[in-house]
């Protein structure tokens, strides 16, 4: 038909990524599995603390930004309002949307 013979052998990989031909994604997988298990075992108290104090922090960034954006364009609002924003959605926002809180967080309302 209109195959090439060498179709089979699959694309030719740059040398920076031929560690792919012999990678094990099966043993991979079951590291990954493994560590995730582990690592919701040790969720706890400091993990609460740790999510209160980038609220926190990311509340204060939003605060200084509204605050100071009344004085003129300046980099200051700009940037406080962009770290409070960007803070909300990639710090807290989806680590709890993903549910990375819902074991450990005493207010279940709130976190899921």
């Amino acid at each position: 038909m209109c195959v090439p013979t060498n179709a089979t052998d699959g694309p030719k990989l740059a040398k920076c990524d031929e560690w792919i031909k012999t990678f094990d994604f099966d043993a991979f997988t079951a590291d990954m599995k493994k560590l995730g298990e582990e690592l919701e075992k040790n969720q706890g108290e400091a993990d609460v603390r740790h999510l209160n104090k980038m609220i926190m922090w990311s509340n204060m960034c939003g605060l200084v930004g509204l605050l100071t954006m009344g004085f003129g364009v300046g980099l200051l609002p700009i940037v406080a309002l962009s770290t409070f924003t960007f803070s909300r959605w990639t710090m807290i926002a989806h680590h709890t949307c993903h549910g990375g809180y819902d074991k450990c967080h005493p207010n279940k309302s709130r976190w899921n």
